[in-house]
């Protein structure tokens, strides 16, 4: 009988970084038995069974690319290295159909942002990656719902980011400082669309107005929205919101491991080998 795991898990017999990128963009396809509940589950398990419990990350340590592009965030991400790894397969396999910007909300000191515009610029993605942060650590926290306080990650700085990414050359991102509801607005008034949005903002407040207010500017054909917190056991707050706003929407999540991923607009089936 026919399942996701056999079909997944044809990843492992890749012989060669060729082989591997045609599985992955078949295994990314839109298609009647992929999309389930507006996510196409295909997609969600390629990533999340590959990356926990596949092969893929040694498959994808293989990938110039992805190793460049881990090289300029080194040291400059609290990311761990499987969810830098699913960034890279969303970008270069998820979205890569979708035109538009990407968004990142919490860019601590820029290795994510970073990370995603080099490669942007390697894949020929023409997209300009934003980075929101205040660069000075965190503001205010709801003392109920969130773990974390004012003041943690105050080792970043605004400075520092922009310093480094002028050091790596890359052109194709912008850094943006201050509080999420003072910077999003203007923004986004500029943004046709976006490809994909990483929220990594740790407490309830800033995760709840960020997807809320991001999400009329997703891509039309299901952008993708990658949050890093709501699983950890840190950010209870975090998966509040995500609980809240998923709920309100019917939303299913494409993808539990190792980020909670969802599309938006929800993916329906066209027959046509795509999502409208």
């Amino acid at each position: 009988m026919d399942t996701h795991y056999s079909q997944v898990s044809v990843v492992k017999n890749a012989a060669n970084l060729e082989e591997l990128d045609v599985y992955l963009s078949s295994l990314h396809e839109n298609t009647a038995v992929s999309l389930a509940n507006g996510r196409n589950v295909m997609a969600g398990y390629t990533r999340g069974w590959g990356l926990e419990f596949g092969d893929l990350r040694n498959l994808i340590k293989n990938d110039p690319v992805y190793l460049e592009s881990f090289e300029l965030a080194r040291g400059r991400s609290l990311l761990t290295e499987s969810k830098l790894m699913n960034i890279f397969l969303i970008m270069k396999y998820g979205a890569a159909h979708l035109v538009g910007d990407i968004v990142e909300c919490g860019s601590y000191r820029g290795g994510g942002a970073v990370f995603m515009a080099n490669v942007a610029r390697r894949l020929g993605i023409n997209a300009t990656i934003y980075a929101l942060d205040t660069f000075s650590g965190m503001p205010p926290t709801d003392r109920v719902l969130d773990l974390h306080f004012a003041g943690n990650f105050d080792d970043a700085s605004y400075e520092d980011v922009v310093n480094y990414i002028a050091e790596t050359g890359l052109t194709n991102i912008k850094i943006i400082k201050g509080l999420f509801q003072d910077t999003l607005p203007t923004l986004l008034r500029d943004i046709s669309a976006l490809s994909a949005v990483h929220i990594d903002c740790d407490i309830y407040s800033a995760v709840s107005y960020c997807i809320r207010t991001i999400q009329p500017k997703l891509h039309p054909e299901g952008g993708y929205i990658v949050f890093d917190d709501p699983l950890q056991g840190s950010c209870l707050g975090a998966l509040q919101a995500v609980e809240e706003w998923s709920h309100e929407g019917r939303l299913h999540a494409e993808q539990a491991y190792p980020h909670l991923v969802y599309r938006f607009p929800p993916l329906t089936w066209t027959g046509r080998g795509g999502a409208s």
